[in-house]
């Protein structure tokens, strides 16, 4: 499993470093990593996805456009 760190899974799922850190206060788990001689806190990858789809399941704007987009999707009853 591959780990990231904030800078990294910030890039990763198109948010900033401080929404990252902010999850991590929030419960997200993190570990740290030794990279070039520095400790450093690094999520993984699975975690750091599951942790955004939760939000994004959460998130009333999410939700609404996801319904819109199925409902243009759904095929409609032919007239007649």
């Amino acid at each position: 499993m591959a780990t990231m760190t904030y800078r990294e899974a910030a890039h990763a799922v198109r948010r900033s470093v401080r929404t990252i850190k902010r999850w991590r206060h929030s419960g997200m788990p993190m570990t740290w990593d030794l990279r070039q001689g520095q400790k450093v806190r690094v999520v993984d990858e699975d975690v750091l996805f599951a942790w955004l789809r939760d939000r994004l399941d959460a998130w009333p704007s999410h939700q609404y456009k996801l319904r819109r987009l199925q409902a243009a999707a759904a095929p409609t009853a032919p007239d007649g």
